[in-house]
């Protein structure tokens, strides 16, 4: 697409750049490490670097080379590569002014953890996998009911159970009508959990 409109005379670019693929790099760097007897806290933060600095040197153009032999029109005195000084500025000053402008910030939220990287990974780092399951069925006891005023909570973690407090039901169901009229509250041993109708 990119030559066939610069053929037609049309001012187009294609502009290379590279990613540093930091958790990928970072694994095989390892494993070249491990072969050497060697583990990345051994070295220390700055002379992993260098290492890693050094792999991607030796390496780093197999992707460039690829692309270059498939016949890519690209402008290849421009190419980048995301770790470059003057990328690496320019991404700092982005993520400055939009935390400035309130657009960004820190906050606390789910991610990836690898126990052996010691980092968080990216979704798209993962390997997904099918686990068997059981869902288990717990009966909470309508507070000053019968033996068959219950209602039934389907979990697949039934360790949680000593740790609820509350229960959330959609007020629209069903059945519901049983424990909105004994106050929303249910009894399960000696622990009163409330409903919460959301």
């Amino acid at each position: 697409m990119i030559r066939y409109n610069r053929m037609k005379g049309r001012p187009t670019l294609w502009l290379p750049g590279t990613d540093h693929a930091g958790i990928a790099t970072q694994l095989v760097v390892e494993r070249m490490l491990a072969a050497e007897g060697v583990k990345r806290t051994d070295l220390g933060r700055d002379e992993f670097t260098k290492r890693v600095w050094e792999w991607k040197q030796k390496y780093g153009g197999t992707i460039t080379n690829q692309i270059k032999r498939l016949g890519a029109s690209c402008d290849w005195t421009r190419e980048c590569f995301t770790l470059d000084e003057q990328l690496s500025r320019a991404v700092v000053e982005a993520f400055i002014r939009l935390h400035e402008k309130g657009l960004i910030y820190q906050g606390s939220y789910m991610v990836n953890w690898s126990p052996n990287l010691q980092t968080a990974v990216s979704d798209l780092e993962v390997e997904y996998s099918e686990e068997p399951g059981t869902l288990y069925y717990i009966k909470y006891r309508v507070a000053g009911g019968s033996k068959s005023d219950f209602l039934t909570i389907a979990t697949t973690r039934p360790e949680t159970l000593f740790g609820d407090t509350a229960v959330a039901v959609n007020p629209q169901v069903y059945r519901l009508e049983l424990y909105l009229i004994k106050n929303g509250f249910f009894q399960k041993r000696e622990n009163i959990y409330m409903t919460i109708f959301d």
